[in-house]
Parts: C-alpha cells; sequence; structure tokens
C-alpha cells in the first residue's frame, strides 16, 4: 500500500500517510515479534497535519495500542489475514490496490 504524504517515526515503529484508494488518513504500526507485520488504523486529517509541529499526540496512541495488545475503535485492518473481519479483509484488499 502507498501512502501519500508519508511521515515515519523510526523511533516508535509506525508512520503515518494518506491514503486515497479509501479516502483515510493512516497510523501505519509495526508489530514486533518473531513475524514483523502491520496494523493500520485511522487518523484524523487533524492529527496528520499536527505531527510535524507535535508528534507527541501519536506517539501517545502508538503506545496506547501497544498496551492494549494492538486493540482499538480505530483499527482498519491488519496485514496479518486472521486478525481481520470479512469487512476488515476488504478494505484491506482495497487500500493495496494498484492505481492507475
Amino acid at each position: 500500500m502507498k501512502l501519500e504524504n508519508n511521515k515515519v517515526n523510526s523511533r516508535n515503529l509506525y508512520c503515518i500517510g494518506y491514503c486515497s484508494n479509501i479516502d483515510k488518513y493512516i497510523l501505519e504500526c509495526c508489530v514486533p515479534g518473531s513475524v514483523y507485520y502491520n496494523m493500520y488504523y485511522e487518523i484524523s486529517k487533524e492529527e496528520f497535519d499536527r505531527y510535524e509541529e507535535d508528534s507527541s499526540e501519536l506517539d501517545k496512541l502508538v503506545d496506547y495500542i501497544r498496551r492494549n495488545n494492538y486493540k482499538s475503535d480505530r483499527l482498519l485492518f491488519s496485514d496479518l489475514s486472521k486478525d481481520n473481519s470479512i469487512e476488515q479483509a476488504e478494505l484491506m484488499k482495497k487500500a493495496k490496490q494498484k492505481q492507475g
């Protein structure tokens, strides 16, 4: 999946950007372990825009998500297919479609 205006936070293992395929701003959070994979969460345009000035709000969100075993009502989908509902799998497929 290609995120537009991608901004990377390598210290906290996440990046943010805009996915035009699904018209959403996304937080892509790396899940470390024996196999690394990503989970994708919705963020607001305001959170995205504030990141350059102050990343602490998103740092806190990532910390909260990790403390809660990556559970959040913002979860869009996961690279790990067993984590996805049917709707989440469809959304992931749409988000990852190549454009044009």
